[in-house]
């Protein structure tokens, strides 16, 4: 057993500029064997200790890959701003041996994973002429939605941003700037939504929070990935949209239902695991209008520390540390 381990912090991560393709790739194939039944995985384990305050642990195991990995996560929220603190990593392990491999930075890896799965998800479910993206929220998950969306959609070249913090919309609409998309910042949600043909929603919860997003709003052919579990959309209309993913069935049935009124396990049309076997269709007509909606899953979490970490060896990246 070695007495070594890789450590990958946040700055030899993103050295590597891991290619978005390339970690959708890694997405789709491990939901496809998901839906094979070639994985394990728990369904999420949380300590809630109030609004936007918990610690949570997440597991999953690959014979494909040859991998297990937890990831360890507390979130907490910042007095005053709104926002949360979210602080997490990664322990990767050697599947026959159980030998501990990595710990990785899971904030970056959180980062990238989220938005390989709403790329998968749109792979199915997203419109391939699809021209603006809108987004509510303009932080982390901002960025890594637009880097994501833009490998598998090269026909999107407009950008609209809205958030509560217009320092950070500011930041993100030069950001997105800066690669050649032709950017609007808007204060109005209802216009961005009904003006976008890619919504992404990445709004994080606070005490007080209450949604503010009608669905009605949707216009016919767009694709919305809430990455904030839902939670800034109304449950009344949901139901009228054409198609209503999640991202594992399975889990969704053993947690709090996402909206109380939407229904009980099977009220989604699909998870992503049936859309990435192909086992559901994903869109079918133009108009049709699709959402995505984010829980979290850990194999996502698996897929993408492997990734990164058979990445980081061939370059020999990060530090080996002494047990």
């Amino acid at each position: 057993m070695s007495n070594t381990v890789l450590y990958l912090g946040t700055a030899e991560i993103a050295s590597l500029a891991l290619d978005p393709a390339l970690a959708r790739d890694a997405i789709q194939r491990a939901f496809a064997a998901h839906h094979a039944g070639r994985t394990l995985s728990k369904p999420k384990l949380a300590l809630d200790l109030g609004p936007g305050h918990l610690f949570q642990a997440m597991i999953a195991a690959s014979p494909d890959l040859g991998m297990a990995a937890v990831k360890w996560l507390g979130m907490a929220p910042v007095q005053g701003s709104g926002g949360a603190n979210i602080d997490a990593l990664i322990a990767l392990n050697d599947l026959a041996s159980g030998r501990l491999l990595a710990i990785l930075d899971g904030n970056i890896i959180t980062g990238i994973r989220t938005a390989a799965m709403s790329a998968a998800a749109a792979a199915a479910l997203a419109r391939p002429d699809s021209a603006t993206i809108g987004f509510i929220g303009s932080g982390v998950q901002a960025r890594a939605h637009l880097a994501a969306m833009s490998s598998l959609l090269p026909s999107l070249k407009r950008v609209i941003a809205f958030d509560s913090g217009r320092d950070s919309t500011r930041r993100f609409a030069g950001h997105a700037a800066e690669r050649g998309f032709d950017v609007a910042i808007s204060d109005d949600a209802e216009a961005l939504v009904r003006g976008s043909d890619i919504v992404v929603t990445s709004v994080p919860t606070r005490p007080g929070f209450r949604p503010f997003l009608d669905p009605a709003w949707i216009r016919p052919g767009a694709f919305v990935t809430s990455v904030d579990v839902g939670r800034s959309w109304y449950s009344e209309g949901m139901r009228a949209l054409d198609i209503v993913a999640i991202d594992d069935n399975l889990q969704q049935s053993e947690n709090l239902p996402i909206w109380p009124d939407f229904g009980p396990m099977g009220s989604f049309d699909a998870d992503l695991s049936e859309l990435c076997a192909g086992a559901r269709p994903g869109r079918t007509e133009p108009a049709q209008r699709t959402m995505f909606v984010f829980r979290g899953f850990a194999l996502a979490d698996l897929a993408l520390a492997a990734c990164v970490y058979n990445a980081a060896l061939g370059a020999r990246a990060g530090n080996t540390l002494p047990r």
